[in-house]
């Protein structure tokens, strides 16, 4: 039987540190289906490496430039707009990921993160899927909801009968953009998962988003999900705390 052929994801690299260099090096080698074309320390080679070889993924680690290499996201996309950006992070704090969110970028990753689920990763953002984990999410809450960077946006009356929730469902919008899942909300809530799943696709519907990161990205814009928002809404106690 023949070994299956797979297109290959040709990937860039730009990380700070060497070590990490050499394990992704060694990592991409014995795959397939990867292919990395070249890699760098410096963000300012990024660029021409990107105009040059126009990879499908860009693995950005978020610690180059003094950690605000967000700024260079946007540009590397604007250069070569059919690359996909894949941030590694390394602890970085929740504005880096959120500005990394907002140049363009379709997912972050940890660097504590397995090798697998790094490969997982940029298998997903080359297919056109955004990547993210729940403590990602979390920090979106947090950087989106204590900053008064967010622009306002001025709603005609059309969009906002668009955007009008129930009652309900602005209770698990606003749960969802904290970061919890769909099985954590059943349970603060009192009803069943699959009712959350529902409610939630409706609510992507309405709001224009296909899933929870994009929510939690899209909701600020509209001063949506505030807690002043949902004032009079019972929201039970969240048990963590």
């Amino acid at each position: 039987m023949t070994e299956q052929s797979y297109v290959k994801i040709r990937v860039i690299a730009a990380e700070s540190f060497e070590l990490v260099r050499i394990g992704l090096r060694k990592l991409f080698e014995n795959n397939s289906y990867i292919q990395l074309v070249a890699e760098t320390d410096c963000i300012e080679n990024l660029f021409n490496m990107t105009v040059r070889h126009k990879p499908d993924i860009i693995l950005v680690d978020l610690h180059l430039n003094n950690g605000n290499c967000a700024e260079y996201i946007s540009k590397l996309l604007s250069a070569c707009p059919q690359s996909k950006v894949l941030a590694f992070s390394d602890h970085n704090n929740e504005y880096t990921c959120l500005e990394a969110f907002r140049s363009g970028a379709m997912g972050i990753i940890g660097k504590h993160q397995s090798s697998e689920l790094l490969l997982k990763a940029i298998r997903a953002i080359h297919a056109g899927q955004v990547w993210f984990d729940r403590r990602i999410t979390k920090l979106l809450w947090q950087a989106q909801f204590n900053t008064n960077q967010v622009p306002e946006m001025k709603l005609n009356p059309e969009q906002v009968q668009q955007l009008k929730l129930r009652d309900s469902e602005r209770q698990i919008a606003y749960l969802a953009c904290k970061g919890m899942s769909a099985k954590e909300i059943s349970s603060l809530l009192l009803v069943t998962e699959k009712t959350v799943r529902n409610q939630l696709s409706v609510i992507y519907k309405k709001i224009g988003v296909k899933k929870q990161i994009e929510l939690c990205l899209k909701a600020p814009l509209y001063n949506y999900f505030k807690d002043s928002y949902i004032a009079g809404i019972f929201i039970p106690e969240d048990p963590e705390k």
